[in-house]
């Protein structure tokens, strides 16, 4: 099977990618042929196959223009160029599908158009709320919010819950309006990828067909039994950096917890200040590590006696979740969104009510104290986790995802806009576009994982 995976970055860049790229060598294992749509960022690639790059746009470049900007926003709403390139890729390699992670502002969601008209059918693997939320994962003000929930996409402006400027929440915003009038993720899109039944879950509440969301959990390999080393003496924070992670929170929780050495590992736009509070607090038993990857992040999960996961947004799954539960290290969350799918009070580890600072504290205490329930925690989180994760089992899955024959149903036609002609920039009729679909496409089905 030929498969053409979309997404912006083409080099490790977030939890999202690890899952790709490892998803894309395993599936070259099992003999598919891939190739991979992406954004040329002048870094070194973590996909040596066949790549068809748009040219780098950088959308944080504090130099830019006023007009480098306004065209840098057009690009993100609807890219005509990004389309062009899809085009030229479609006529290079003819694959039997797409499967589309993150593709906002840097490819646009422009490609699903192309995508469509030329009859390719798309599996849109959802790895954050975007296409729900402008500011991807419900989040205001380091807390959940779902004022966008249901098309009120203005709350992005008026809540300002974006870390940028006033102008780029517009934007935000502009393109959520404008992908809802022209229903491009209800007509250009076959089949959405669900996580977590959490995330399946949200899409319904929006209007989106239950048939045409399927569920399957992201995998997690297991490192050998002989791998597994006596834990150290620390809990460990490892991931982003940011507001809505709920940092604020844990520091507060270890002012009364001295005598627990913790470790942040990550980095992110909140670093520089959650280590001002930590002096502040007087936190001499944290330590922040900084950006730790690969073999050295793995030797930090494999030392913890558990990991701490406070995030104050729902998340769609919580990979540091998976990794933990892979070297036998319970973990400690706070009891939102897709953490209670991934997590069994007193099994697989404690949850606590999101922001409930005594309680995080407690909890923290509570495993600290207890080190041979700790132990037996972990050994039942890695259990579940090859039960309930294991990658054969889930490229299985997505493989007969992948190949389903063409049924006689097919998604019935969608009321609304076609688009418009200036939006296209293809040669052709509008009603030619997204409507098309080839002889030997896919169609959503009602069963999920």
């Amino acid at each position: 099977m030929k498969i053409l995976y979309c997404n912006k970055y083409n080099f490790p860049f977030s939890g999202t990618e690890a899952y790709l790229f490892e998803l894309i060598g395993r599936m070259e294992a099992r003999g598919h042929e891939t190739a991979l749509f992406s954004m040329d960022h002048g870094r070194a690639s973590s996909f040596a196959g066949r790549s068809y790059l748009i040219p780098h746009l950088n959308f944080k470049d504090p130099q830019a223009s006023f007009l480098k900007k306004a065209r840098m926003a057009a690009h993100a709403l609807y890219s005509p160029s990004a389309r062009r390139r899809m085009r030229h890729c479609l006529a290079d390699y003819t694959p039997d599908l797409a499967h589309v992670r993150g593709i906002y502002h840097h490819l646009s969601p422009s490609i699903l158009w192309e995508l469509k008209r030329q009859g390719v059918p798309v599996l849109y693997h959802l790895n954050d709320f975007k296409i729900l939320c402008p500011n991807y994962n419900f989040v205001a003000h380091g807390r959940t919010c779902e004022l966008c929930l249901g098309g009120n996409y203005f709350h992005a402006v008026t809540e300002k819950c974006h870390a940028g400027p006033r102008s780029s929440s517009v934007v935000l915003a502009a393109e959520a309006y404008l992908h809802s009038w022209l229903k491009t993720y209800q007509r250009c899109v076959d089949l959405f990828l669900a996580p977590t039944e959490f995330v399946r879950s949200k899409l319904i509440r929006a209007g989106f067909p239950a048939r045409q969301i399927e569920v399957l959990a992201h995998f997690q390999a297991l490192p050998p039994q002989q791998s597994l080393v006596p834990e150290k003496g620390y809990i460990l924070y490892f991931g982003r950096l940011s507001a809505e992670k709920g940092l604020d929170e844990l520091l507060y929780a270890m002012e009364r917890l001295p005598h627990v050495p913790l470790v942040i590992a990550g980095e992110g736009p909140e670093r520089e200040r959650l280590e001002a509070l930590a002096r502040d607090l007087n936190l001499t038993q944290v330590v922040f590590a900084g950006m730790v990857g690969g073999a050295k992040l793995e030797h930090l999960i494999a030392g913890c006696c558990f990991s701490v996961f406070p995030s104050n947004a729902y998340e769609t799954l919580g990979k540091s979740i998976l990794e933990s539960y892979a070297w036998g290290r319970p973990v400690v969350a706070s009891d939102l969104g897709s953490r209670r799918e991934m997590g069994e009070q007193g099994v697989t580890g404690l949850l606590y009510p999101a922001g409930d600072i005594e309680e995080l504290a407690e909890a923290i205490e509570y495993l600290f104290n207890h080190s041979t329930l700790t132990s037996r925690i972990g050994v039942e989180s890695r259990r579940r986790l090859h039960h309930q994760h294991d990658p054969d089992r889930h490229l299985d899955a997505l493989q007969e995802i992948y190949t389903r024959p063409a049924g006689d149903m097919k998604l019935p036609p969608i009321a609304g806009r076609t688009l418009p002609r200036r939006l296209m920039n293809i040669r052709g009729s509008a009603s030619g576009g997204c409507q098309r679909y080839a002889p030997n496409t896919w169609r959503p089905w009602s069963t999920h994982f």
